[in-house]
């Protein structure tokens, strides 16, 4: 079994869950399901949909809540509690913001064909981007650099290294000079998005300038693997290690973070995948 066939059985079970008295309503319940981290899934599922699934999950949900507010006389309160929803507000907020209409007049009117949440089927992508994973060790380093808050809509990030680029300079006591870093960590599902950290390499004492932040990488295992395809094709390499590598692999990946690292005056990516272990998350 693949990511794919991961991916296409949890989805089965999530939409069985919907016809029964408990539906999995997070990302986080659906996840454990599979056997992945909540992180790790959403990539599996964005690699085969481009659908970030948090918003798909909310969107089946509110759909087959008011499919069945029609059906049922029950109220509003009992199904948006049913179908993991905090309180009433938040409901009606989710609502308002989908449909632009309270849950009342929806209620009232029906849902028509277009605004309903449809099951997706997602069909394998194939990929010609075969990656060998290698298993490492490195001991904990410090990075300096810029720190940006992406959300899902970022498509590129040629911004954020632009202005990287123009602030590296005041980095002090690089240890690889002309060697940069790319250090990305997820929030919770709560909060979808990510934080990366364009950086240098430094000494571990160093405190860096206000401008800058310092984090502090514990040692970990990982699998290293190396991108040496046009930086374009990124994408093809990340469905390949989550949607078959590691599907594949009896090795699972560690928390909600992973580098990339750009050697000085090579133009390949090496991509650096933390591994479960003892391996303490960073704070």
């Amino acid at each position: 079994m693949d990511g794919y066939d991961t991916l296409i059985e949890t989805l089965n079970r999530f939409e069985r869950s919907l016809d029964s008295a408990t539906p999995i309503t997070t990302v986080a319940e659906l996840a454990q399901t599979s056997g992945y981290s909540a992180h790790h899934f959403s990539r599996l599922f964005y690699s085969h949909t481009a659908l970030h699934l948090k918003e798909y999950l909310q969107g089946r949900l509110l759909t087959s809540l008011m499919m069945e507010a029609a059906r049922c006389d029950i109220s509003f309160a009992v199904l948006a509690s049913r179908y993991g929803f905090r309180d009433y507000e938040t409901f009606y907020r989710a609502c308002k913001n989908r449909w632009n209409k309270n849950p009342s007049r929806m209620r009232e009117r029906g849902l028509g064909d277009e605004e309903k949440q449809e099951r997706i089927h997602p069909r394998r992508k194939e990929t010609s981007c075969i990656l060998t994973g290698e298993l490492v060790h490195k001991e904990a380093f410090t990075l300096c650099g810029l720190n940006f808050f992406l959300g899902p809509e970022t498509k590129t990030f040629h911004t954020i290294w632009a202005q990287f680029g123009r602030y590296e300079h005041l980095i002090r006591h690089a240890l690889q000079e002309g060697t940069t870093y790319q250090y990305s960590a997820w929030t919770d599902e709560e909060l979808p998005g990510m934080s990366v950290l364009c950086a240098k390499s430094v000494n571990q004492g160093w405190t860096g300038e206000e401008l800058f932040t310092v984090r502090r990488v514990p040692a970990a295992s990982y699998i290293r693997f190396i991108h040496s395809e046009d930086v374009t094709r990124i994408r093809d390499a990340y469905q390949y290690i989550y949607g078959t590598y590691f599907a594949q692999s009896p090795l699972h990946p560690l928390g909600n973070w992973e580098f990339q690292r750009y050697p000085k005056g090579q133009s390949v990516i090496e991509i650096y995948i933390p591994v479960r272990t003892e391996t303490p998350l960073p704070n």
